[in-house]
């Protein structure tokens, strides 16, 4: 049998205590009613016995039992709880901490310290932690890139560097005056896809396009949002911007095959017998063509010319 001293008067029994082989337990509140105890007679809840005779969560010297399960401890209650600062919430859904809890952001500067993001991201987006924001791209985007408004990410396109029917993801990345970043489709569909769009100018009247983008788009909404506007396009059900670009940029295609140019692109031989293996691109009008006088600014039948008129058949 185990007997335990205990000073009479002053000290009463914890658990683990025994007076006439009786274990004795904690009070309610985590307190022992007098006498000495030691962990081992605390609670599993509070694991720790202080100098003052209560069971607790934890204490300055020791808060084993809040990191075991991601919380922190409030020193001034012994307790454990979710934070007890921004810097303890980690979530990007719950970066602000609001009396002792994990709470949605609602300041930029919580969100330096979030798990799977980049560390000098610090853009509150409605309660979120992101990337990067439109407003803020410059704060945590690096070397001048843009914020893609759709993921909010950096996008790794430098601001203002595409020209027209380049591929983008933010009005930011157009350079040319009027330019914005329109989503397109080609033969019906999403291209390249539902969060990538090319830079087309906005047209309205006395601004009209030019060749080759005289195909209208009608009430378009750019990736980066509202207002919808009118754009100087491109045929979608026949052609994708690579393939104009390649026109405009005289891309050969030695091997005389269409695999050798981008999606929708034909590998062709122009009529005025200046151009011989170019990429060029189905066509219904010389409009949607180079500007004349130069190779390719026709638009009709030519060698090797199977399938329909091409710019510079």
């Amino acid at each position: 049998m185990r007997w335990v001293a205990c000073f009479l008067g002053l000290l009463a029994l914890a658990t683990g205590c025994v007076l006439e082989d009786k274990p004795v337990d904690p009070q309610m509140d985590g307190s022992v009613d007098g006498g000495t105890c030691i962990d081992v007679d605390c609670p599993p809840n509070q694991p720790i016995c202080t100098e003052e005779l209560q069971c607790v969560q934890c204490t300055a010297d020791d808060d084993a039992y809040c990191s075991e399960r991601a919380l922190v401890c409030n020193i001034a209650s012994s307790t454990c709880v979710e934070c007890l600062n921004d810097s303890n919430c980690t979530a990007a859904d719950a970066a602000r901490c609001d009396a002792k809890e994990c709470a949605p952001c609602d300041d930029n500067a919580q969100c330096g310290n979030i798990d799977g993001l980049p560390s000098n991201a610090n853009a509150c987006d409605d309660g979120v932690c992101v990337d990067c924001t439109p407003e803020n791209e410059a704060m945590t985007c690096p070397d001048g890139d843009s914020c893609n408004p759709v993921t909010n990410e950096c996008s790794g396109i430098q601001d203002g560097s595409r020209l027209t029917c380049e591929i983008c993801v933010s009005d930011r990345d157009c350079g040319e005056e009027g330019n914005r970043c329109v989503a397109m489709t080609y033969q019906g569909a999403p291209y390249p896809n539902m969060l990538t769009g090319f830079c087309l100018k906005a047209f309205t009247v006395g601004d009209p396009c030019e060749r080759p983008y005289l195909v209208p788009l009608f009430g378009r909404e750019s990736l980066s949002g509202p207002p919808e506007a009118n754009f100087c396009g491109i045929d979608e059900a026949n052609v994708t911007c690579p393939a104009v670009l390649a026109l405009l940029n005289n891309i050969e295609c030695p091997s005389g095959e269409n695999s050798e140019c981008p999606e929708s692109g034909l590998c062709r031989d122009f009529v005025d017998g200046l151009a011989e293996d170019r990429c060029t691109y189905l066509c219904s009008d010389a409009d949607e063509c180079k500007k004349p006088p130069v190779a390719g600014s026709t638009c009709g039948v030519g060698s090797g010319g199977a399938g329909g008129a091409y710019c510079g058949g």
